[in-house]
């Protein structure tokens, strides 16, 4: 799965123009819950349009897990946007010192990745890859978990709740797990893609590296760091709460 809107146009205003309507539509839905917090007659009017844009958000990504668990069953051909492959140029450039002066000059290239399609993929190599689309959805669905967590206890009067703290602790754990796992599972999975499909290296024009091209993010160890921090702000919080409703 991607985890980006990407959009290809032969026009930069158009393809501008797409991007527009993506966030456009992310502001309706935004306008949208505000109208509908208004027309109750809400207090909370922020509180409740972030609530129900994560509730519509964690449902999206519900969706794509079973779109992603039917493809993975039917489906014969996957996409890739970078398989792991090597080009054998006709004349390959050679590297050397810039002229002086002149045009935009080409002193070299390679080819470390390429579009493809691939069918008829072995079920391991299909199950790898789509774990690691799974993965990826559950990373992305645990910002709106703990958006609905958060904001349901604020309705009920107790932002700290104890219910609270366990869940950014639980998310840091998940994001750190999930958040790896997705990276070097799809990683594993486009490499085993491109072995199966692609001829050794030497072997064409086109062909596999050769190598395992394994990819560990850095990224969800912050995010799981932020996400503990806020998770031990919320149990002292917690405790303070308890100590005022003691005094009331």
């Amino acid at each position: 799965m991607e985890d980006a809107v990407s959009i290809g146009s032969a026009n930069l205003g158009e393809a501008l123009l797409w991007i527009g309507v993506y966030v456009a539509g992310f502001l309706l839905l935004t306008a949208l819950a505000v109208w509908i917090a208004r027309r109750r007659g809400s207090r909370t009017i922020v509180i409740d349009a972030t609530l129900a844009v994560a509730q519509v958000w964690l449902a999206l990504m519900g969706l794509a897990l079973v779109f992603v668990v039917v493809r993975g069953v039917t489906s014969d051909e996957i996409w890739f946007a970078e398989l792991p492959a090597t080009l054998n140029w006709p004349t390959q450039p050679a590297c050397g010192e810039a002229p002086a002066g002149g045009a935009p000059t080409l002193l070299c290239a390679s080819v470390d990745s390429v579009g493809a399609t691939i069918a008829h993929l072995g079920i391991g190599t299909r199950i790898v890859l789509a774990l690691g689309d799974l993965l990826g959805l559950v990373v992305a669905a645990v910002p709106a978990v703990l958006v609905i967590i958060v904001c349901r206890q604020m309705l009920k009067g107790a932002p700290f709740a104890q219910l609270a703290a366990r869940a950014f602790f639980v998310a840091a754990i998940v994001v750190l797990v999930a958040g790896i796992g997705a990276e070097l599972t799809t990683s594993i999975g486009r490499s085993l893609a491109a072995s199966a499909a692609l001829p050794p290296p030497g072997g064409g024009e086109l062909t596999a590296t050769g190598t395992f091209r394994l990819t560990a993010p850095l990224w969800p160890v912050g995010a799981a760091l932020v996400l503990g921090a806020l998770g031990a702000i919320f149990r002292h919080g917690a405790v303070l709460q308890r100590e005022t409703e003691g005094l009331v």
